[in-house]
Formats: C-alpha cells, sequence, structure tokens
C-alpha cells in the first residue's frame, strides 16, 4: 500500500513538469494530396519535411492546367513550405490563394495560421487554427497546433 501511495505522489509531482516540458513550440504542417502524381509528390515532400522540394514541385505546377482541387492542394503545401523556409508573407498569399478557391479547406487554413504563427500574430494564428477546427473533422495536425495555443498562452 506504501508503495501505491508513494508511486501516485511522485506521479502527481511529475506530471506538470511533463507537461510543461511537452509543449510544442512550432506549428504543425498539414501536407495535402490529391490523385495527381506532382501534387502527390509535393505532399510527400510536405511529409519529409523537404521544404525546397515543395516549393520546386508547387511553383511548376501553379499556372499549369490543373483542376481547381489540385490547385487548392497545390497552395496549400505551397504555404506550408514558404512558412517553413520563413517567408510568411507568400505563405499568407498561397494560403489566400488555396482558400479563394475552396474557402473551407482546412490545410489550407491550418498551414495559413501557422504562417500567422511564425511571423509572430497568434491571434491570427489561433482564428485560422480555430477555422480549421470547424472545417475538419478531428485532424492530428489541427489538434497538435490547438494545443500549442492552449499550451504557450498557460505559460
Amino acid at each position: 500500500m506504501r508503495t501505491v501511495i508513494l508511486a501516485t505522489a511522485l506521479a502527481a509531482a511529475i506530471s506538470p513538469l511533463s507537461f510543461a516540458q511537452s509543449c510544442a513550440s512550432e506549428p504543425t504542417m498539414a501536407g495535402h494530396r490529391t490523385a495527381n502524381g506532382a501534387v502527390r509528390a509535393q505532399y510527400n515532400a510536405v511529409e519529409r519535411g523537404e521544404w525546397a522540394n515543395v516549393l520546386h514541385i508547387g511553383e511548376g505546377l501553379v499556372g499549369g492546367g490543373q483542376s481547381a482541387r489540385d490547385r487548392t492542394a497545390t497552395y496549400s503545401n505551397l504555404c506550408a513550405g514558404y512558412a517553413a523556409t520563413g517567408d510568411t508573407d507568400a505563405a499568407i498569399a498561397a494560403c489566400d490563394m488555396a482558400l479563394e478557391l475552396r474557402d473551407n479547406a482546412w490545410r489550407a487554413l491550418n498551414n495559413r495560421g501557422a504562417a500567422h504563427w511564425l511571423a509572430g500574430n497568434r491571434e491570427a494564428a489561433a482564428a485560422d487554427f480555430r477555422a480549421a477546427e470547424a472545417a475538419s473533422s478531428g485532424e492530428d495536425e489541427v489538434t497538435a497546433n490547438l494545443a500549442l495555443i492552449t499550451c504557450t498562452s498557460a505559460s
């Protein structure tokens, strides 16, 4: 019995410490794929964090004869790539293009929120992450970014 009480007390003492250490410092990007092979390659580059490839593939795709769905995905992925490489203005513009094509594209909302976050605009980031949550169905990237907001506002 004494062991159980000590273990419980130790777990309670460590729990807040563990929470503080598990707070992410960077937002999570969401890749967007379609059946289009080039968009799928761009998505794979997002998933691997190969940002130069994301930009190279995406910049080659914009202006081509893509469907609206493929253009939405391309711009959303470009947004992630620009944000991850520090060009937050280009990231926000790319996500805005995706959202002009499909106003409830949760990946574009999530990635624009990430770009706002990286630019230091926490209020706009929070608004985009909440909009992404409303447009999605519990996606991991959105959940992680909402936790980022909660975690950083608690510290």
